[in-house]
């Protein structure tokens, strides 16, 4: 903790005279949570932390946590306490009287293990055991959609694959987006009508692998916030209707050593992958089945899997190819693309899984194998079911050591009750064997 972040933050609540801090973190789906503190009891009290129910982490998707989680039970049901980050505080556009902080998450003194941010974190130090440094970037695709008699249905009635016409009717809510955004510290660089109905694609500046989680976790949150004094409902949901595009998440990933890009290959003039690139790439792609479930995590994000489309099919990768899971777009400097996300994937999660297969690709020294052309349909097929994704979750032991044992057994925990629940829910589709059976 910088001792000049934490003077910045206290003048900054004095002065502009804050009622309230909110104080959040990421649970294990990426949803903020956190509690809403008066400003003199945060002042007086953040350097010792706050108290939260350990359990919190364990929520599924849907709020729902089982009675034996593992906190639970091992800790008889205690308390952590919430450690503000000082660097992290700002104030809330949308609250003009209060101010949000992000928090490291300790029990009994001791980092906690299934904390999402502390697992980047901890893959972030193995990769500086590497002499490297990473650069990160996100592309989060997102609905807004309008509430109507019959449900919920996309704000723009077609699709518009860039179509400025449709792009100018979200101008209210973009307005707002960019006026908040700044001041939230998420400097916004484009927005475009995707190209589904109703569907947004928003991009932010790059930056260090935390300083990006960071950014589209606070993303998210702004989303929302922007979309509240509309008529329009924002989600992140992977695919709001049968036959939609789906919203996906595309983390762009770069490596320096002293400066250098070690993922390019300095021989040709075509940006090629170094051996250091191809061997990361390589990596992604050996544990792409982990990696799906950690960053498809519902039931609703495995649907992005449909083959010739710009969504992957296969653990594949391509020069400038957006059928595959790994693209290497035709930029520079030259970085990797990991497309396997969908939109509703946890950030510090999703970067630090890729992360951590990308190492143990480095240092393994993997081959990926030819590029891919076309759309690409060969090869491993990725899960289309969460009990395939999750049982190659359990049995990946490098990404379970590397994002730790106790945050993948709750990560796996909480997605098989999910699972449980769903499968016992009998849906309006087969309701349709009725009259047939």
């Amino acid at each position: 903790m910088s001792n000049d972040s934490a003077a910045a933050m206290e003048q900054t609540i004095q002065s502009e005279s804050l009622e309230h801090v909110f104080v959040e973190f990421p649970d294990l789906n990426g949803v903020s949570r956190g509690k809403q503190v008066a400003a003199d009891v945060f002042l007086e009290k953040w350097q010792e932390g706050f108290s939260m129910n350990l359990t919190v982490l364990e929520a599924g998707a849907l709020d729902d946590w089982d009675a034996d989680s593992y906190y639970g039970v091992s800790t008889d049901f205690a308390d952590g306490t919430l450690h503000p980050l000082p660097e992290t505080f700002k104030l809330t556009p949308w609250r003009a009287d209060t101010g949000r902080v992000l928090c490291e998450f300790t029990y009994e003194g001791e980092p906690v293990e299934a904390y999402t941010r502390s697992a980047l974190a901890r893959v972030l130090d193995d990769l500086a055991e590497l002499d490297l440094e990473a650069t990160a970037g996100s592309e989060l695709e997102f609905s807004l959609l309008e509430e109507t008699a019959d449900g919920y249905e996309p704000f723009t009635a077609y699709d518009h694959d860039c179509v400025m016409s449709a792009t100018e009717v979200a101008a209210p809510f973009y307005d707002r987006l960019s006026d908040w955004a700044e001041p939230f510290d998420v400097p916004l660089t484009l927005m475009h009508h995707e190209d589904g109905a109703g569907q947004l694609e928003v991009l932010f500046e790059h930056g260090t692998p935390m300083e990006v989680a960071d950014r589209a976790f606070d993303f998210k949150r702004l989303v929302t916030e922007a979309a509240r004094p509309t008529d329009w409902e924002a989600t992140f949901m992977t695919k709001p209707f049968t036959g939609a595009s789906a919203n996906g998440y595309h983390l762009h990933i770069g490596l320096f050593r002293d400066g250098d890009n070690v993922l390019a290959d300095d021989d040709t003039d075509d940006r090629q992958l170094s051996a250091t690139g191809r061997a990361f790439v390589g990596g992604v792609l050996d544990h792409a089945e982990a990696i799906t479930a950690l960053t498809c995590p519902t039931v609703n994000a495995l649907k992005r899997f449909v083959p010739e489309t710009f969504a992957p099919y296969t653990a594949s990768w391509g020069y400038n190819n957006r059928s595959t899971a790994v693209r290497i777009p035709q930029s520079d400097p030259v970085r990797v693309e990991t497309r396997i996300p969908a939109a509703e994937a946890n950030p510090y999660l999703t970067t630090a899984a890729v992360l951590a297969a990308g190492i143990h690709g480095i240092r393994n020294e993997t081959d990926p194998g030819e590029p891919g052309t076309g759309y690409v349909t060969e090869g491993r097929r990725l899960p289309r079911t969460p009990g395939l994704a999750l049982q190659a979750l359990e049995d990946d032991d490098v990404l379970r050591a590397a994002l730790g044992e106790d945050l993948v057994q709750v990560y796996l925990d909480a997605k098989r009750a999910e699972l449980d629940a769903f499968v016992e829910e009998v849906t309006d589709w087969e309701q349709r064997y009725i009259e047939i059976i």
